[in-house]
């Protein structure tokens, strides 16, 4: 790989690691809004009793609403000032939470992808010899990032990656 598509396969890792994740992306992960229809409700029931990934939902749809103009429906809106007050803190519970780093492994696994998908290139290899520059390699160095970090985020979204809805600039 020459040094300029290098450059644009790092700023395009550091693009996706450093910006908002969009509720649309993540949404696939969220485990009430899989299989039910009316979004809105599902989310509202799940806001009654918060896990932290259900909390981390609400926070997320609730600040792209506001950000966008939208008016918020009043369960959300009083879930909201509740959370901005301080009445509301994000469910914790003792040892490390399974969301742990979720967002930020999400991001990288994806940067790796779209690197992969984008640029040609493998997204990781399991060979420590292999001397093939890897799309985990460009993402590890633009983010400042160990390659063990960023193989752990791979493995932690398996093929989920893929089977989300490719941006419309990597399906030109």
């Amino acid at each position: 790989m020459d040094a300029e598509k290098l450059s644009e396969a790092q700023l395009l890792a550091r693009e996706i690691l450093t910006g908002d994740v969009l509720f649309t992306d993540i949404e696939p992960f969220l485990k009430p809004w899989v299989q039910v229809e009316d979004k809105a409700a599902a989310l509202e029931k799940s806001l009654k009793n918060p896990d932290a990934n259900d909390f981390d939902a609400g926070v997320i749809v609730a600040a792209d609403m506001l950000r966008n103009g939208a008016i918020l429906p009043d369960w959300l809106a009083v879930f909201a000032a509740d959370v901005l007050e301080g009445k509301r803190k994000r469910p914790t519970k003792p040892g490390q939470s399974e969301y742990a780093n979720w967002i930020r492994d999400y991001k990288i696994a994806r940067a790796v992808f779209e690197v992969s998908v984008r640029f040609g290139m493998p997204q990781y290899t399991n060979s420590d010899t292999s001397r093939k520059l890897t799309a985990a390699e460009v993402v590890a160095e633009s983010g400042q990032l160990s390659l063990y970090v960023v193989h752990h985020a791979i493995r932690r979204f398996g093929g989920e990656i893929e089977r989300l809805i490719l941006p419309q600039s990597l399906k030109n």
